[in-house]
């Protein structure tokens, strides 16, 4: 199910500080007078130097670690991420362990604990069986007309199982200080409405796989093989249905595509025999009338299907929703037959071990409160002030290339200003914890997610209504990742993105720069700026803030990356979406542009400048290497495939070859001849 989020650009598949006061200029810390390559931050095991930067800066920055990697039968990938990720996970197991075992007389350590021990308990949820589903299974089943079906997938949505729609909070984009109710598409099994409309690639494959899924999942709850087989192709021919009235991910990259003020009266004239003053009542919103849908054409769709499918058909479909959404907190059987899709999708050869899936469940769950012992280990202040002060430092670059940017003109160059000043920040976590109110329990591994998800979904919809609270993270403190919020103006850093080898208050300055500055900050400002964040003001409205002439230009500056990265592959055969990724491309090419020249105001000002040379490489080449490294990556050709079909984000060999080729400092640092692929003439350039 594709969850209901605020309008979030992230990293990855990975601000000022945590007060809204203007930060303080950055400090200049002393630099060390000689320092190794290693201890610079970067990894010279992982380099290729054999290979000509100027011809394949990837092979050069990751050749070595590409030959060298591994990537362990239960993961999809292994790379610098995978390391910090797996850092991570072993830290969290042990506090978990640790809590499971003798928690003490704390009460925050004594919930994970319970509910870390029940996840891992995997015989009670052997012996559970199907009854911790029983409720949604006869809540399917309970389909014998529109009425009944419409009521199925109410109290379906009440539990948090999103079948056809989803609904949730969302900043109005008209006035983003309001928090509104939104209506958005969901209820595919597969990643996007490509997976069932097209050809391309593995994609008649994976829909194949898809269908003896949805048949072996209907089997596992008690189906006869021949109705489980004539169940899979009806909901096959369900979702394909649903996803013809969909929009696009490309589409959806367009704020004014998915952003349709309708109330609940419009929500009613689209689709009238919908009993919507019911089903918002049944979810514990029924004062809300402000909402907004996606697009009211795909809600008329949906009522139409639900009047013409055959019951039979909608209790098989809200059947697989049900199984899809809770086999993982089952059987073995279930487990195991949910990852047969992660396979296809991925090429992870093996289902990761319980200890790891019950530490991300916890994560996700509880993320908030196993944010704690891990900020107290493995994030001190003094971290979370440099990061900060990296902020500012790059946040200055981009207003000094604002004042000189050639395809904006002034009008909109003072407005773009005013939006980068009010832009803010979350670093590493919240200022106060969120409190977890739900029982757990340390025998009913099933019914703590269920309660856990029913807690998140009334505390996101207790949200609307009220004005936005600009202090809530969406993502969890040990999270390897950032985000900005187009809606919000705001990015956030949290503290498990700015861990080593990406971020170290003892590495090279050129080092945190190229990476955490270049690939994380500077990326998520780039963000505000890029096809979609341009479009909204520097109060989080969607508005034409920007002149004709200048929305000309950028559309020309973008159209050049769109169809830069669209000659990529991402495996032969199969090129990226130049469109889909333009948003992150755009973001990847500014955001390393503009920490390379806050690196060197920040240069400029240092009474002792850092080692300029360190094992051959000048500090201007450690900034490129650092930001390099920070995505080497060994894929399997699964996951590569299924990025290109349906992911925002390039590949990583992209990431870094298709951003070096339009950095205007690459060339001088390594000395590359013009035309080198690394250096091409015709450079794109946005920010």
């Amino acid at each position: 199910m594709r969850p209901h989020l605020p309008f979030l650009i992230v990293v990855a598949a990975a601000c000022s500080g945590p007060s809204r006061t203007a930060p303080t200029p950055p400090a200049d810390p002393p630099a060390p007078a000689t320092m190794s390559l290693t201890d610079s931050g970067i990894v010279p095991a992982w380099l290729d130097r054999d290979a000509d930067p100027c011809q394949d800066f990837f092979q050069h920055a990751c050749g070595g670690f590409v030959a060298t990697a591994e990537i362990p039968a239960d993961r999809a990938s292994w790379s610098a991420i995978q390391t910090v990720v797996q850092s991570q996970e072993t830290f969290l197991r042990d506090t978990l362990e640790a809590a499971a075992a003798a928690p003490g007389d704390d009460p925050v350590l004594r919930t994970l604990g319970d509910y870390y021990a029940a996840c891992t308990d995997e015989d009670a949820i052997e012996r559970a069986g199907l009854t911790p589903i029983a409720d949604l299974l006869r809540t399917a089943d309970s389909v014998r007309d529109f009425p009944t079906a419409v009521a199925a997938v109410t109290a379906l949505h009440a539990s948090g199982i999103f079948a056809l729609w989803d609904v949730g909070p969302t900043q109005d984009f008209a006035d983003a200080t309001q928090v509104i109710a939104g209506i958005d598409q969901s209820g595919l099994g597969l990643p996007e409405r490509a997976y069932y409309l097209e050809d391309d690639g593995n994609l008649p494959t994976v829909r194949a796989a898809y269908r003896a899924h949805v048949m072996r999942l209907l089997t596992l709850a008690g189906r006869t093989p021949a109705a489980a087989t004539a169940a899979a192709d009806a909901v096959l021919a369900f979702e394909t249905a649903l996803a013809k009235a969909q929009q696009s991910e490309v589409t959806r990259r367009d704020p004014r595509a998915i952003y349709h003020r309708v109330e609940r009266a419009g929500l009613a004239k689209a689709a009238p025999a919908i009993d919507w003053d019911r089903y918002f009542q049944a979810l514990g919103i029924g004062h809300v009338t402000q909402v907004t849908v996606n697009d009211p054409a795909y809600v008329a769709a949906v009522a139409a299907l639900l009047k013409q499918t055959p019951a039979a058909t909608l209790r098989d479909y809200l059947t697989a929703q049900v199984l899809d959404a809770t086999a993982p907190l089952l059987s073995r059987a279930l487990v195991e037959e949910d990852f047969t899709m992660t396979q296809a999708l991925s090429g992870q050869k093996a289902l990761a071990p319980r200890w790891r899936r019950c530490v991300n469940r916890t994560d996700d769950d509880l993320g908030e409160a196993l944010a704690q012992p891990y900020v107290r280990a493995r994030f001190s202040p003094a971290a979370r002030r440099a990061a900060s002060d990296l902020v500012v430092a790059v946040k200055a670059a981009m207003k000094d290339e604002l004042a000189t940017l050639p395809w904006m003109d002034d009008a909109s160059r003072a407005a773009a200003a005013g939006k980068l000043e009010t832009m803010d920040a979350l670093v590493g976590y919240p200022d106060t914890w969120r409190a977890y109110t739900f029982a757990v329990r340390r025998d009913d591994f099933a019914g703590n997610v269920r309660a856990a998800r029913a807690f998140e979904q009334a505390r996101r919809l207790a949200t609307i209504g009220k004005p936005v609270d600009r202090h809530d993270w969406g993502m969890t403190p040990p999270t390897v990742n950032a985000y900005y919020d187009g809606s919000l103006n705001q990015i956030a850093l949290p503290a498990g993105q700015l861990q080593p080898p990406f971020f170290g208050a003892t590495f090279h300055p050129a080092v945190n720069f190229g990476s955490t500055g270049g690939g994380t900050i500077g990326h998520e400002m780039t963000h505000g700026f890029d096809d979609e964040g341009s479009q909204f003001d520097a109060h989080g409205n969607l508005r034409e803030w920007w002149s004709p002439a200048t929305t000309a230009a950028f559309a020309e500056a973008t159209q050049c990356v769109i169809d830069q990265y669209a000659g990529y592959e991402a495996v032969p055969g199969v090129h990226l979406d130049g469109a889909l990724t333009a948003g992150e491309n755009i973001a990847d090419i500014g955001g390393v542009k503009l920490a390379f020249q806050a690196y060197h105001a920040w240069r400029a000002r240092q009474a002792a400048p850092p080692p300029a040379q360190i094992e051959g490489y000048s500090d201007d080449q450690l900034y490129f290497l650092a930001y390099a490294q920070s995505w080497c990556s060994k894929d399997t050709p699964e996951r590569l495939e299924t990025m290109a079909h349906s992911n925002p984000h390039s590949p990583p060999r992209w990431r870094v070859n298709g951003v070096i080729a339009d950095q205007p400092g690459f060339a001088a640092a390594f000395a590359c001849r013009a035309g080198a692929p690394m250096a091409p003439a015709n450079a794109c350039t946005v920010w």
